[in-house]
């Protein structure tokens, strides 16, 4: 079986594509969300909406404390 990552362009940022991620997404897909975060507001946006619509166990409350980090650094 292929290993397929999500691949997101700059104007797809939204909560479906966060939530997929969340979902079904790899370790490197996570990865690439955290670093996309930290420099991209379009990003930090759609994880910041999708964090209280999600029920995905774990990644909502770790985006949620690692917003936080980002905020208080600016």
């Amino acid at each position: 079986m292929e290993h397929r990552h999500i691949n997101v362009k700059d104007d797809e940022w939204g909560v479906t594509v966060i939530h997929s991620i969340w979902e079904r997404g790899s370790e490197h897909d996570i990865c690439a969300l955290i670093r996309e975060v930290k420099k991209n507001p379009k990003a930090a946006d759609a994880v910041k909406r999708s964090i209280a619509c999600s029920q995905v166990y774990g990644w909502p409350k770790f985006f949620s404390l690692f917003l936080e980090k980002i905020d208080e650094k600016k």
